[in-house]
């Protein structure tokens, strides 16, 4: 290994903060007199890193959300650039969050520079792989079909497995019925709207109107996830506009599902965390008409969630934009009863935790880093 003093984590959506972390952890166990740097959110801070910029823009999601903030997204850009050739890192791991940090990348050529979670080049835009291959050393994928696409274009690609298995505890929150006041005896509708402010504005108002249709027909209690702190007021002025009073859970998001009878979910990364906590779930997904009309155009795959995407077939239903709440209220009860449907789920679950890999991703991302340099 050459020698290293100082490596850094550029990160920037609340998924891949959640995954910087877990790889600064690592880091800093391997390389222990190497002074590791970052650009991200409130998970990197937490790992003791120094962070040298904060990013600011996790809440944006859809095209014209990131129009809106275009003006911010090119002062910070420039901003991180000057920062980073003051700080001359010997290697930089760029995560996720395609369209800041490919244009970042162009803007500092002679760093090494790796991608883990490159774009979803095989959804859409594929030419971008052309400029992975310009920009950067080698990439870490998550899915076990991109390492393939990658090499056939001659970049070198590692899969060690899906990070999100590192998200998963074990542990079960006992007081969680207590902490939440919500009666353990009656089951439980985990609502899930997403880590973004405009996934919360379209996702959270339809997770209410499902709820009320549950109830037309089950005695069921709901409890709904706060991914972040700054999302809290947010979702507590729908629910207060819709004259609900259903408790907005802040802890963590795997023991929501573990508790919950059924999952209510935005399309993401939370999709594959509910499966491996083995709850079953339906997933929602909705923008402004003007991104989702975009979004047809150029994306190529079949499903918009992960769980259905990495098992190349529908494992979960997925309501998308103009929902059809008859189509609703038959899937549910079927996921909700203990029905075939629901069975099978369970055990497509217990399928894909093995398609992810086997734990410790994080551990093995940054023996191959190691290895690079």
């Amino acid at each position: 290994m050459e020698k290293v003093s100082k490596i850094a984590i550029f990160s920037g959506e609340t998924s891949g903060d959640q995954y910087a972390s877990l790889l600064a952890y690592q880091l800093k166990k391997i390389f222990a007199d190497v002074e590791i740097i970052g650009i991200g959110g409130p998970k990197l801070q937490a790992s003791g890193i120094r962070i040298i910029a904060e990013h600011p823009l996790s809440g944006t999601f859809g095209f014209s959300a990131v129009a809106k903030t275009l003006c911010k997204q090119v002062k910070f850009l420039h901003h991180c650039i000057r920062i980073i050739k003051k700080e001359n890192p010997d290697l930089i791991v760029f995560i996720d969050n395609p369209g800041f940090n490919l244009t970042l990348a162009k803007n500092l050529y002679d760093f090494k520079k790796i991608y883990y979670i490159p774009p979803k080049i095989w959804a859409h835009d594929y030419q971008r792989i052309f400029l992975i291959k310009h920009f950067f050393h080698s990439v870490i994928v998550i899915f076990p079909f991109e390492k393939p696409i990658y090499e056939k274009e001659g970049i070198p690609a590692y899969y060690g497995g899906h990070p999100v298995l590192d998200l998963i505890s074990e542990e079960k929150d006992e007081d969680f019925f207590q902490k939440t006041g919500i009666d353990k005896n009656i089951p439980l509708i985990g609502f899930f709207p997403g880590s973004r402010q405009e996934e919360i504005k379209h996702i959270l108002p339809l997770l209410i109107k499902a709820g009320k249709i549950i109830l037309q027909k089950y005695h069921v209690s709901f409890a709904i996830s706060c991914a972040e702190e700054r999302l809290y007021q947010m979702q507590k002025k729908i629910l207060e506009r819709e004259n609900i009073n259903w408790p907005v859970w802040k802890g963590s998001t795997h023991t929501l599902a573990k508790n919950s009878k059924v999952a209510l979910a935005a399309s993401g990364t939370i999709n594959l965390e509910i499966a491996l906590c083995d709850t079953p779930m339906l997933v929602f997904y909705k923008m402004e008409p003007v991104n989702y009309t975009i979004a047809r155009i150029i994306v190529q795959s079949g499903y918009v969630s992960p769980v259905n995407i990495v098992s190349g077939r529908k494992v979960v239903d997925e309501f998308i934009q103009n929902i059809n709440w008859y189509r609703f209220q038959r899937v549910f009860s079927e996921v909700f009863e203990n029905t075939e449907k629901r069975k099978k789920q369970i055990q497509e679950f217990h399928h894909l935790k093995s398609t992810l890999g086997e734990g410790n991703i994080s551990a093995k991302v940054t023996n191959f880093i190691a290895e690079c340099l």
